[in-house]
């Protein structure tokens, strides 16, 4: 059985803070039961190739930020796979994340039932949109923080945008201070800014597609 194992994304980057998790990704021929897949991400070498061939975001993120930790080859699978297809579906998947925030933030208004989970959908949507606009502009910046790192950067305060974060950990990981009354009003009334935000992006920049 061939296995590749790597490390992506923030420890990668160097982006270490009390938040951030080690993301793992295994390739591998064949199902092995000693991969945790709590701990890993796990794919096929063949899912791995359809995703280069698609130029899918997540194969942009694993070509600039992966490192190899283990191969049962002594090759590296993902360096010989070289650079992904482009990444054509900029507007889909920038539309596509404008939605998931509008519904998310649409029933953070109606309820504050699934409080924390609503708040996290929208870190989650916002974050993918600036990630998918950034890779659509051929600057592509795959942090968590990649809203306010963009060239056309997301016109919200750092303390604001990390209620979203701090929900985002509270929702996938179970850990972080909770959030209290005054910070969930704090994010509904941002929320307004970010649907602009996305609009302007949408209608003044053309993707390289």
């Amino acid at each position: 059985m061939s296995m590749h194992l790597y490390a992506f994304g923030s420890i990668c980057r160097g982006e270490i803070d009390a938040g951030s998790d080690i993301d793992l990704l295994a390739c591998l021929s064949e199902p092995n039961q000693s991969i945790d897949p709590n701990k890993f991400s796990i794919y096929t070498y063949e899912r791995i190739r359809q995703l280069w061939h698609e130029g899918n975001p997540f194969s942009w993120h694993l070509h600039l930020e992966s490192n190899l930790i283990y191969s049962s080859d002594g090759r590296n699978f993902l360096n010989d796979l070289q650079e992904p297809s482009k990444y054509t579906n900029a507007t889909i998947d920038c539309n596509k994340f404008q939605k998931l925030f509008i519904e998310s933030h649409t029933s953070l208004m109606k309820s504050s039932n699934s409080m924390i989970f609503n708040l996290s959908c929208m870190f989650l949507a916002t974050r993918n949109f600036a990630t998918c606009f950034s890779l659509g502009m051929g600057r592509p910046i795959f942090s968590r923080l990649s809203p306010l790192l963009i060239d056309r950067k997301l016109p919200i305060e750092r303390d604001i945008f990390d209620i979203l974060v701090r929900a985002r950990i509270l929702s996938t990981r179970g850990y972080g201070n909770p959030i209290s009354e005054v910070e969930v009003r704090a994010a509904r009334s941002a929320a307004p800014v970010v649907i602009q935000w996305m609009d302007d992006c949408l209608s003044k920049e053309v993707f390289c597609e």
